[in-house]
Formats: C-alpha cells, sequence, structure tokens
C-alpha cells in the first residue's frame, strides 16, 4: 500500500491552492474499484504545478483499450493526459517530467516517434521497461506538469 499526503504551511493567504482534479475522458478510478487520483493541481502566484498520475489507455468505465496496439495506447494516453491539463490552462509542451512505461523494448522507438509527431521531440520523459498496471496495457505515463496558469 502506498499513502501520499500533500500538506500546505504558513498563513492562509500565502498558501497554494490545491485541488484533486477530474478528467472528462475517464471517470475517477474510485468508480471502477481503484484507488488513485487522476491528478492534482497545486497552484501558487506565480506559477502552477500537475501532478498527473499513471495515465494509460483506459475508458471511462475502466476498460483497458487497444490490447496488443501500441500506438493507439500512446495516442489514447496523450489524448487523455491532454483533457485532463487542458481545462487548467496546461499543454503537453508544459511537463517537464515524466516516467514512460514501456512493455518491451522495441516499443521505445514507437513512444519516441510519435511524441515527436505531436510537437513533444525534447519530451522530458525517463523511459522505462516494466509491466504496466494491467497485463494487456502497454504503455503509460506519470508526469509534472509546471506553468503558468490562471
Amino acid at each position: 500500500m502506498c499513502d501520499d499526503l500533500v500538506a500546505a504551511v504558513g498563513p492562509n493567504d500565502a498558501r497554494p491552492k490545491i485541488r484533486q482534479l477530474r478528467n472528462p475522458r475517464q471517470k475517477d478510478a474510485f468508480r471502477y474499484g481503484s484507488a488513485f487520483s487522476r491528478g492534482a493541481v497545486v497552484k501558487e502566484a506565480d506559477v502552477s504545478v500537475i501532478e498527473v498520475s499513471g495515465t494509460a489507455a483506459i475508458d471511462e468505465r475502466g476498460v483497458s483499450l487497444y490490447p496488443d496496439d501500441i500506438r493507439a495506447q500512446i495516442t489514447a494516453t496523450f489524448d487523455r493526459i491532454e483533457a485532463l491539463i487542458g481545462p487548467e490552462g496546461a499543454r503537453l509542451e508544459d511537463i517537464c517530467a515524466a516516467t514512460v512505461f514501456v512493455k518491451r523494448p522495441e516499443y521505445y522507438a514507437v513512444y519516441r516517434e510519435m511524441a515527436a509527431e505531436r510537437g513533444l521531440e525534447d519530451f522530458p520523459g525517463v523511459c522505462i521497461v516494466a509491466d504496466v498496471c494491467r497485463e494487456e496495457l502497454l504503455f503509460e505515463i506519470d508526469a509534472e506538469v509546471a506553468f503558468r496558469g490562471a
């Protein structure tokens, strides 16, 4: 079991605003039996930071999408991250650190190609060959996004 805690101390007017995010492309994981947040935003006076939880090609009901199709899973993952961070005023280009999980070593080249197609040639992701959260999933990203937002 892993527990995370975010705490903000100091005078009320100096504390950052912290809130959980919802993804219009995915239901809250709690609704299909998982216990994690899709992401959280920390808004300070001069910068906002979004912590993006591990995101993969999972639909609104919690069903894995596109088994055995790495390209479709990568597209769906980037699309879901965009849907999560976009309403906050952030873009994929605002990702400043990420962990990219690929199930097989040969998927690394596909991921780099597809990231470049989205204009993310310098995507700041450390790629790890590892099992993803479900057997049928081939790709996952967790990330930190920093941007000047409202």
